[in-house]
């Protein structure tokens, strides 16, 4: 049921591509298709977690299902503000947002000791999708500091 659930978020991050034109050769927006791809494992998350009964998790899962949940709640906000055309549902925070979001999560769980060798699937799929999202958060803010780019800043 989990491979089904991945495949099933893989195969819809890249319907949600090949529809929105941004699957194309040479990839001119690779990190906004790798965002999309990151927001549609995040929506499985939740339900692969939810599934495993565990009880103590380890900090790659908590990032995971907090990703998850986020963009869980902000679709259905959405969907109850009345905004039935959704354009960006596998990603509606912004990229700075989310990121930081996921910082906050990872410091705060390394600081509660969660930050355990455990080398399960879903631990090491959650921390690949956190340090993404904040990896994407910082290059965000780097490219756009000012009229010189990422040179502005380190100017200041």
């Amino acid at each position: 049921m989990n491979a089904l659930l991945v495949a099933a978020a893989l195969g819809g991050a890249f319907s949600l591509l090949v529809r929105n034109g941004r699957l194309t050769w040479p990839p001119v927006q690779l990190l906004s298709g790798l965002a999309t791809i990151a927001g549609c494992l995040a929506l499985v998350g939740p339900l692969i977690l939810a599934r495993s009964g565990r009880s103590g998790g380890s900090l790659g899962e908590l990032v995971w299902m907090t990703g998850g949940l986020l963009i869980w709640i902000f679709d259905v906000v959405g969907v109850i503000g009345g905004n039935m055309k959704w354009t960006n549902w596998a990603t509606p925070l912004g990229e700075r947002t989310m990121g930081l979001i996921i910082l906050a999560v990872l410091i705060a769980g390394m600081r509660s000791g969660l930050a355990g060798k455990d080398w399960s699937w879903t631990n090491v799929t959650g921390w690949a999708l956190g340090l993404f999202w904040v990896g994407l958060a910082f290059s965000s803010w780097l490219l756009t500091s000012g009229s010189w780019g990422a040179t502005g800043l380190v100017l200041r």
